[in-house]
């Protein structure tokens, strides 16, 4: 990983760290990295995480939903960036949930529609700024 670009994982890990010091957000993700680039930018995940007093979590298969359609996972890891043990506790249940649904044939129509908000309201989006992607 080039120096400029972990200077913006490190600069947004930081901002994310923050905002879940202060609550302004429930989680937060980092920006998406490759495997290869974990070993490089996890100490200062550490760093930043124990400064703020806040946890992460390592996600290797970040949930997909409709709320981000356009966005291709395959293949990158995130951090996701959190101060209560709840919020995590929350997201898992969300994947399971999908887990559940597309295992059952029903992931479709508002069942779908209800995990990407349930993701949308995690990541602190506003109700109208969730519901601009079905507009």
């Amino acid at each position: 990983m080039d120096q400029f670009k972990l200077g913006m994982h490190v600069g947004e890990i930081k901002a994310w760290c923050e905002a879940a010091k202060n609550e302004a957000k429930e989680m937060s993700l980092s920006a998406p990295f490759k495997s290869e680039d974990y070993e490089t930018i996890l100490p200062y995940m550490k760093e930043h995480a124990d400064r703020n007093e806040i946890s992460f979590y390592h996600e290797k298969e970040l949930i997909i939903t409709d709320l981000f359609w356009d966005m291709d996972v395959s293949g990158i890891w995130v951090f996701i960036i959190y101060k209560s043990l709840e919020t995590l506790e929350k997201y898992l249940k969300l994947k399971r949930d999908r887990v559940k649904l597309l295992e059952s044939g029903k992931y479709a129509g508002a069942a779908r529609r209800e995990i990407a908000v349930r993701f949308g309201r995690l990541l602190g989006y506003s109700d109208p700024m969730i519901n601009e992607r079905w507009s």
